[in-house]
């Protein structure tokens, strides 16, 4: 009887052959996909929120750009990540973007054709522009668009951590990074902790107390106008009262010495979130050039991933010798901590029920113990369902 209650679970999920490259029903799985990522988006941009993990994120970014070179016919123009977080006040400088590298030999590369380079630990946090008039703080700007942000100045004048004045009376232009301060943080073993949309949700607010407004750092990442020697930029504004930019800055030469402190930061307290580190060139454009879009002088190399988007194939199901059923998730393999995973356990046959897992959908897994594949949840459902009566009124349930 067992048997013939898998057979039916076969017969109700056939077998469907799903490529990573070319899902089978494409126009809808693009779109779908596309759709999601575009709220995400608006989350974390124009709310301050945080939806998904950066990680997972990127990935998905990844793969819509795949799919969307196997059906150019149907493809949508590149949409805008920032474009509901506009704001109505003009950065005097845009906020560029940061290309990603995914791996140690595409740092390396680009290590190779560059010289006196810098790496920072890239901050968790959100991006502003400080403009100083004669020396004293007249606009923090958020980074909306990276064209037009929102007036942030009222909330940035009570942060303690905000330079207020400068020691002297000239007129500068800062970007940064507003972090909420954590104490010892070790980002390999606690994460993000959410830190960034606690700023962000604290920078929106009609009013900012005073406790919340002394959990707020400024990380100062990028002086436009500032001299050509990094390490000059770096002694002002330490100078300035900007030091954390001054002591999370170390000079590298190779891609040796680019995963040193990587590692280093990953596993070591920083008193901020990070996610990664960034990689400055110190020659860049001039200021006035700056765009909206990844400059050839900084790009960012992410910590390791330690969750995976991976889409599901098939649904099988193992039987124990106590006649236990164990829902497989077989997958599209994805790499996770050197390692390429294939197969996932629901865990049990009630669960796989409750969260109604299909071929086509997108799930998050990591590994428990870094040795075991976990099922962590379902990130996105294929529009695409089959219908099983049999299984959703509770036949297979104990």
């Amino acid at each position: 009887m067992m048997r013939l209650l898998i057979a039916a679970l076969f017969l109700a999920l056939p077998l469907w052959a799903w490529a990573e490259d070319c899902p089978d029903d494409a126009p809808s799985q693009v779109d779908t996909l596309a759709a999601r990522i575009s709220q995400w988006d608006d989350s974390y941009h124009r709310l301050g929120q945080s939806p998904v993990s950066d990680e997972l994120y990127d990935q998905a970014r990844r793969r819509l750009a795949r799919w969307r070179e196997c059906f150019p016919q149907h493809s949508k123009a590149p949409d805008n990540p920032l474009a509901t977080s506009r704001g109505t006040l003009p950065h005097p400088i845009a906020h560029t973007g940061l290309a990603k590298l995914l791996d140690e030999q595409a740092v390396g590369t680009w290590l190779g054709t560059r010289q006196d380079v810098w790496v920072q630990p890239k901050v968790d946090g959100v991006a502003v522009t400080l403009v100083y008039r004669k020396g004293r703080l007249r606009q923090v700007i958020s980074r909306g668009d990276g064209v037009k942000g929102h007036d942030w100045s009222a909330a940035a004048r009570r942060i303690p951590g905000i330079v207020q004045q400068l020691p002297e009376p000239i007129d500068l232009v800062l970007q940064g990074e507003l972090y909420w301060r954590l104490d010892d943080h070790v980002q390999s073993a606690s994460g993000g902790l959410n830190a960034r949309s606690k700023v962000a949700g604290l920078m929106n607010r009609r009013q900012l107390h005073d406790t919340d407004a002394a959990g707020i750092g400024l990380f100062v990442w990028a002086w436009p106008g500032g001299p050509g020697s990094f390490t000059e930029r770096l002694a002002t504004l330490a100078r300035w009262g900007f030091t954390d930019s001054q002591r999370y800055s170390q000079p590298i030469r190779d891609i040796t010495e680019a995963s040193h402190w990587r590692a280093y930061w990953y596993h070591h307290p920083l008193p901020f979130a990070s996610d990664g580190v960034v990689l400055h060139q110190a020659q860049h454009a001039p200021a006035e050039r700056w765009q909206v879009s990844a400059p050839y002088w900084a790009v960012a190399w992410k910590y390791p991933v330690v969750k995976a988007l991976a889409l599901v194939r098939n649904v099988q199901f193992k039987i124990g010798r106590t006649g236990r059923i164990t829902p497989m998730l077989e997958l599209e393999p994805v790499q996770l901590d050197d390692r390429t995973i294939s197969r996932v356990s629901v865990g049990s046959l009630k669960r796989w029920q409750a969260l109604d897992i299909r071929p086509g959908d997108q799930v998050s897994i990591s590994l428990a113990g870094q040795v075991i594949p976990r099922l962590d949840e379902v990130i996105l459902r294929n529009t695409h369902r089959q219908t099983c009566p049999s299984l959703t009124r509770g036949i297979f349930m104990p």
